[in-house]
């Protein structure tokens, strides 16, 4: 009800009403909300049932009854007896009648191959069978609810076969919560990551300028970025530039237009910060619009978060700024507010900047919309490497003349404290190799200062928009024929990728053999690829920046590799697309992905299975994780590969901390139980409860797992339960919980006490229960167990 009330999926309006809406008596929902007051009133607790109520009141009084009966009294048997009746009579109302109960509800579980397997939980779960037949559709495994679409419920828990069903327990510590199941009285512990803040973004580029309006000179308001801590003057241009956003009768778009790094942003910032700051300004405003999604610092590019992409997002930055009354209003649109901005102006005269247009999203689409909009007195400016459009009136932006140039490197020479090191000869060289262009002469400067002598760079081509490539030439003439090969890879496929997939291709058995990493590691160093570390996962992403992909693609052109570099492209790009940047991504999900194709081309052809292996396992030699991928990729291809997949469970057990082994044990225990290995699987769950010493809810855990295996066994008539083997993985785990005993739960106690009877030692049975008594005199499951040891 109430504001969140709106927020209420469309398609799940009907069962909301059946929450919300007031009836009297003769509608089910009255039956139930009066059934359970009065079935609370005979415990001597009630809440107030008018002429007409809503079904949410069931929930209130049934915490009332709830807290009287379990957890906050101590009604007596004829009390209860009084009150079940009336209890079960509205249960039974809600479980026939409400809607929520009659849609269809499953388990979803994606194999590998994208196929999903659907477990019926309420209802008549047809709606779902699409998933079958489909694999476009991504959807975690979990409990879903259809409504127009599968939607999950995130807070049940099961699992394929639906052996089990957990709600959520509280006991929140940490990054975890947790679970109860109220059908085997097992606990345990869920992530609840999804719950809390959401990660960061990218950092802010050094140019976004201010989120809020600030006066600048006499009479204009702007979030202009200042200018950078090491500025030389261009005066040409930025003289050239304020006599066009002077003008304000011809030419409403203006550009910069250069290669990366040659410096329009900084001319931009100037030439504005002078206009505004003078006497005869004519703007109002200045909106000053970042679409940079890269920053060149010397140390290389760095990724940042561009603030606007799209139309939206230039709108929107907009409207952030000057924040209209109306922006709160349903029915305002930002892109139609931005729209009168071009053609009236904000209060008066403006000027829009748009600062790396080449970044925004479809930048031809974007230049006509401002073009088709745009009114004189109005202007925009837009700085961009791109030439893809004319402006009305574009400023070729090239190198620094010799004097800007000297200057710059004086002042850039003193903050890197290498004055000295600069000859005038070296100098005259810097300025005649790079023409001019200040990111190459900064670039030079930093390795110098990072070498500690004078790097003669190789002969850098004059043409300005080469710059940027002649810096990676100079450089890609040093690398190793390895760190070459990868180079062009990445650049055959400009994503973020996983390091750990690019060594798989390239190590495929058609490769010419070479240390991969080492190669990575090589393109980290020289700057041609940034490393983003997932520490969550201790692996990291490789990313090749625009300007160096660019630079790349012009060699693959011309590779004699460029055929094998194909080939390792397709196999690259089955570990799925990956944003620009890795931040938020995962390791583990790209290679999950790369196993969904294998097994998706593995239907139609088992033997692309074999051929692709190697990688696959190359890759669980690197990531340990794969292997269990790998398993159940193995049983997925070939029902009869149950020991191999064995044999790869194996190799996970091996190459993980005991922190990651549980899965691994688990999984080993489920592929015994499937090859009817009793032994194995019951020496599985032994060392899964032998992972929980420290952990007594997760020791409890795999206790009660085992005795309950043991009396399956013993019931089938499987093995013999009292056998030496079977006595040697009891052991294991008894003596870990009597190591604990000071400290067990009355439950825990009695699953020791059913391990000590599992294996015949009758009397220790009898102790370790009647001491759980002892810690619990009403713990149903030491009671039972202690009455059966004495009958």
């Amino acid at each position: 009800t109430g504001p969140a009330a709106h927020h209420i999926d469309g398609a799940a309006r009907s069962v909301r009403g059946d929450f919300s809406g007031r009836v009297g008596p003769g509608d089910w929902r009255y039956t139930a909300v009066d059934s359970l007051n009065t079935a609370a009133s005979k415990i001597g607790s009630q809440d107030h049932v008018g002429q007409k109520v809503a079904l949410r009141q069931f929930f209130q009084i049934g915490a009332i009854l709830r807290n009287r009966s379990r957890g906050h009294g101590a009604p007596t048997p004829q009390q209860c007896a009084d009150s079940c009746p009336h209890l079960n009579d509205a249960v039974e109302a809600v479980v026939e009648n409400l809607e929520l109960f009659k849609l269809p509800w499953a388990y979803l579980h994606r194999n590998i191959s994208g196929k999903y397997r659907i477990s019926a939980l309420l209802g008549d779960t047809s709606p779902f069978d699409y998933l079958k037949s489909t694999r476009n559709q991504s959807y975690p495994n979990g409990v879903y609810i259809f409504l127009d679409r599968p939607v999950p419920v995130p807070l049940l828990f099961s699992d394929a076969d639906v052996s089990d069903i957990a709600l959520p327990n509280g006991n929140h510590k940490g990054s975890t919560f947790e679970t109860l199941s109220y059908i085997t009285n097992e606990d345990n512990r869920k992530d609840s990551s999804l719950w809390g803040t959401p990660p960061g973004p990218l950092p802010p580029s050094e140019t976004e300028g201010g989120r809020e309006f600030e006066p600048l000179g006499n009479s204009s308001f702007t979030n202009l970025p200042p200018k950078p801590h090491v500025f030389i003057p261009r005066v040409d241009l930025e003289a050239a530039l304020q006599r066009e956003l002077r003008n304000l009768e011809t030419h409403p778009i203006v550009s910069l237009t250069g290669s990366g790094g040659i410096g329009k942003t900084t001319i931009a910032i100037a030439a504005i910060r002078d206009i505004v700051e003078s006497s005869d300004n004519p703007y109002d405003e200045v909106f000053w619009i970042s679409a940079r999604d890269i920053d060149l610092l010397e140390s290389g590019p760095k990724s940042v978060s561009p603030r606007a992409i799209t139309q939206k997002d230039i709108a929107r930055v907009a409207v952030d700024l000057m924040k209209p009354s109306a922006r709160t209003e349903r029915s305002f649109r930002p892109v139609a507010y931005f729209e009168s901005l071009l053609a009236s102006g904000a209060t008066g005269t403006t000027l829009f900047v748009i600062d790396n247009f080449e970044t925004v999203e479809s930048p031809v689409d974007v230049y006509r919309w401002i073009d088709t909009h745009l009114r004189l007195p109005n202007k925009v400016l837009i700085t961009t490497r791109y030439r893809e459009f004319v402006a009305d009136y574009p400023i070729e932006v090239g190198g620094m003349t010799e004097d800007q140039a000297n200057r710059l490197i004086e002042r850039h020479s003193a903050r890197l404290g290498i004055v000295d090191r600069v000859s005038a000869g070296y100098r005259k060289d810097l300025i005649r190799e790079t023409d001019g262009h200040p990111y190459v002469i900064m670039v030079l400067l930093g390795e110098m200062a990072r070498n500690r002598r004078a790097v003669k760079p190789e002969r850098i081509m004059a043409n300005s928009e080469h710059i940027l490539n002649a810096l990676f030439e100079r450089t890609y003439g040093a690398l190793s024929p390895g760190a070459k090969r990868a180079f062009l890879l990445l650049c055959s496929w400009r994503v973020s990728v996983p390091d750990v997939a690019v060594e798989a291709v390239l190590y495929r058995p058609d490769n010419e053999r070479f240390d991969v990493s080492s190669a990575i590691e090589e393109l980290s160093a020289f700057s041609f690829i940034d490393r983003i570390e997932s520490e969550e996962e201790g692996l990291s992403f490789v990313y090749v920046p625009l300007a160096a992909a660019m630079y790349g693609r012009g060699k693959l052109d011309v590779s004699p590799d460029k055929g094998a570099v194909e080939e390792d492209r397709r196999l690259l790009m089955e570990f799925g697309t990956g944003r620009g940047r890795a931040v938020g991504q995962k390791v583990l999900a790209r290679i999950e992905h790369k196993f969904r194709v294998v097994a998706e081309q593995a239907r139609s052809d088992p033997a692309l299975y074999e051929m692709k292996r190697p990688t696959l396992e190359y890759l669980g030699s690197r990531v340990p994780r794969a292997y269990l991928q790998l398993a159940s990729l193995a049983v997925e291809v070939d029902e009869s590969e149950y020991e191999r997949a064995k044999g790869y469970v194996s190799l996970f057990l091996q190459n993980v901390s005991e922190v990651d082994k549980l899965e691994g044990w688990e999984r080993m225990a489920e592929l015994c139980r499937m090859t009817k290995d009793y032994f194995g699987e019951l020496h599985a769950i032994g060392e899964a409860a032998l992972l929980g010493a420290k952990d007594e809810t997760l020791l409890g855990r795999f206790a009660n797992r085992l005795n309950q295996r043991i009396d399956e066994l013993r019931r089938a008539g499987a093995l013999d339960t009292r056998s030496p083997e079977v006595r040697r993985y009891v052991d294991g785990v008894v003596r870990v919980m009597e190591d604990g005993l000071g400290s067990l739960s009355a439950t825990n106690c009695s699953r020791l006490a059913w391990l000590y009877l599992n294996v015949g030692n009758e009397e220790r049975a009898r102790d370790v229960a009647r001491m759980g008594l002892d810690r619990d005199p009403g713990n149903e499951h030491c009671v039972n167990l202690v009455l059966r040891l004495d009958s």
